[in-house]
């Protein structure tokens, strides 16, 4: 197989000896190509794009077009978008007006065909290959098992599956078969969504802190089991977006198609570079416009699930702002962007993220990229959260500066905690309840420490302290100065040495609380008074030597 393969058009020039010159499309297995009339394995618009239009001189146009095809074989490489396949059969469901050319020509071609009435269907639920429709019958409700719905007026039940599809989107009945016939009787899809349950802040909980993943799928992709605390995901119902992943305020969540390792790996390609990031289904073929010098096109699959870290090591990474070139930018994206942008204009005075969604606002805006001093910064600790590395990034880009608060939004929170120490007997439950690492236990100083700048501000800890009005979680922002960025100490004390062997074994706060609450109980018992203060071995010998004299 070909790796890179360039098809010769109006606009070649030398190119590195790695990328082979065909002169018009071949019968050659090939896995980058530059034409969508060369069968390939993936097709990259990016490159015609940038010949076309850079300013670059011929030999940097050289170097960054070999750049351009290795970016999207390390993409390729490293993705965790696995193919999958499903079985399915060939009943089909028409909910429209009747049209019996339609159906017989359906028919001729194997599939089985059930026509119905929008107003006949009350419900579909289900994924391609089992989906279901409850009917009226005759004043009672039927169930109706299919494979694949063809529908004329679009419903939120049928946009939330798999397996539904309008007919609008196909200009003939011909159209229609080959769409038919490509997923019927195998159904391929990816994986588009990898999941840690171990930092998700839902999973297992006793009382429900997120799921906003759940909350913002446009499909049946994402669902919540709230009695068992489970997130479902049903890849085969996945749209792919990825608007999950830029709301997952833990980092549970990540893109397959260019997962984090991925992402990472992207970052050595756009050193020194200015970026435009560009999503697959962005036009770029009719683009006529001036790509200023060292412009480099950042393709992605999808563009809903760039978060603040994605946005933020992009930039680090060019040492320049960004364009961000797309017709939509979801919620979870949005306040990223606005997060950064604001940091931005308060220590450089300028925007850090640039939207275009047509090519008048591509081309202005990209006349604004420039190089910003002071800003490169290479950083990535494969082992630590999401939160982890944008901290680390964003406390190195405030320096020693105060730049004020950034309010939280309603994907993207940060906030502060504060604690009553007289009532804190320092059990831990909260430092348990934290899965992100903002609270922990120092052992060496018998002390509980918090980072702001980590905390997600969930709730969960305050909703696991035993003590009555003794955690108090204030979601007030992100400050914009270093101490926010370190662990201070909410409250410590000194360990308690057992009476009977002098061992310490808890805080002293804690076993003063439980002998106050027990010490009349145990009045008339000089034994289990003792034993209050007691660690659990020798808890265990005074009671029984108190038996035995008994």
């Amino acid at each position: 197989m070909l790796n890179f393969t360039y098809i010769k058009n109006e606009f070649i020039q030398p190119l590195d000896d790695k990328i082979t010159l065909l002169e018009k499309p071949s019968k050659e297995e090939v896995l980058i190509t530059n034409d969508p009339r060369q069968k390939a394995e993936i097709y990259a618009p990016e490159i015609n794009f940038y010949l076309k239009n850079s300013q670059d001189s011929i030999l940097q146009k050289s170097k960054l077009v070999l750049k351009l095809y290795e970016m999207r074989l390390s993409v390729y490489e490293n993705g965790l978008d696995f193919e999958n396949t499903k079985e399915i059969a060939n009943r089909i469901l028409i909910i429209a007006k009747k049209d019996e050319k339609r159906e017989s020509f359906l028919k001729e071609a194997g599939f089985k065909v059930i026509s119905l009435e929008e107003s006949e269907v009350l419900s579909v639920f289900g994924s391609v290959g089992e989906l279901c429709a409850v009917l009226k019958n005759e004043g009672e409700e039927v169930e109706l098992d299919f494979d694949i719905l063809l529908y004329e007026k679009e419903r939120q039940d049928f946009k939330r599956q798999s397996g539904c599809y309008n007919l609008a989107n196909f200009k003939d009945e011909k159209e229609l078969l080959n769409f038919l016939q490509s997923k019927s009787p195998n159904y391929s899809f990816k994986t588009f969504i990898t999941y840690n349950s171990s930092v998700c802040q839902y999973h297992e909980r006793r009382s429900e802190h997120c799921a906003k993943c759940a909350e913002i799928c446009p499909t049946t992709a994402i669902l919540k089991d709230d009695e068992e605390r489970h997130l479902e995901f049903s890849q085969i119902d996945c749209l792919g977006c990825g608007g999950c992943v830029s709301v997952c305020p833990s980092g549970s969540l990540d893109y397959a198609p260019m997962n984090r390792d991925s992402f990472f790996k992207m970052l050595d390609f756009v050193a020194g570079s200015k970026i435009c990031i560009i999503p697959k289904k962005m036009p770029l073929e009719h683009l006529n416009l001036r790509l200023g010098e060292g412009v480099l096109p950042f393709m992605i699959e999808g563009e809903k699930w760039l978060s603040n870290l994605h946005f933020l090591s992009l930039l680090q990474a060019s040492g320049a702002n960004l364009v961000f070139y797309t017709d939509f930018v979801s919620r979870g994206s949005a306040e990223a962007i606005e997060l950064l942008n604001a940091v931005f204009e308060r220590k450089f005075g300028k925007k850090a993220i640039l939207i275009a969604s047509d090519e008048k606002e591509l081309e202005n805006a990209l006349t604004e990229l420039e190089f910003i001093e002071g800003l490169n910064f290479s950083f990535h600790n494969h082992t630590q959260t999401n939160r982890e590395n944008f901290a680390v990034r964003l406390r190195h880009l405030i320096g020693d500066e105060d730049l004020g608060v950034v309010e939280s939004g309603e994907w993207l929170r940060y906030g502060d905690l504060r604690l009553n120490v007289d009532t804190c007997t320092l059990c831990l439950a909260c430092v348990g309840a934290c899965n992100v690492g903002a609270l922990v236990a120092d052992s060496k100083e018998n002390a509980l420490k918090f980072n702001p700048s980590l905390c997600t501000t969930c709730g969960y800890c305050e909703a696991s302290c035993a003590e009555k009005d003794t955690l108090k979680l204030e979601r007030s922002g992100l400050r914009l100065e270093k101490s926010y960025f370190d662990f201070r100490t909410l409250a410590k004390d000194e360990l308690f040495a057992c009476v009977e062997c002098g061992k310490e074994f808890a805080t002293k706060k804690a076993v003063e609380k439980i002998a106050s609450l027990m010490r009349d109980k145990f009045a008339n018992d000089e034994a289990k008074l003792k034993s209050l203060y007691c660690c659990a071995d020798c808890k265990a010998k005074v009671m029984l030597g108190a038996m035995m004299r008994t």
